[in-house]
């Protein structure tokens, strides 16, 4: 009985938690971003907004939180 209500108490845990999308991979500069999704390919993202700027953006590289990934990890991820 006990072991019911435990695996029942998991289960609708489970069901209600938020879920969170990860962070892409991040690289640390603009260049190591570039060597590895090629060029065009890279975007800064930020993790509070959720949101990903493109080179030549208004906050490309410019917002407190948030690294330079590939534009595919990026939408993967949910930005």
């Amino acid at each position: 009985m006990l072991r019911k209500l435990i695996l029942a108490a998991g289960v609708a845990l489970a069901l209600f938690a938020p879920a969170y999308a990860e962070d892409p991979q991040t690289f640390k500069t603009e260049d190591s971003a570039t060597a590895f999704c090629k060029v065009g390919n890279v975007v800064w993202f930020n993790p509070a907004s959720k949101i990903y700027f493109a080179p030549g953006s208004q906050f490309y590289g410019k917002t407190k939180a948030g690294g330079f990934t590939c534009r595919a990890f990026a939408d993967k991820e949910g930005f």
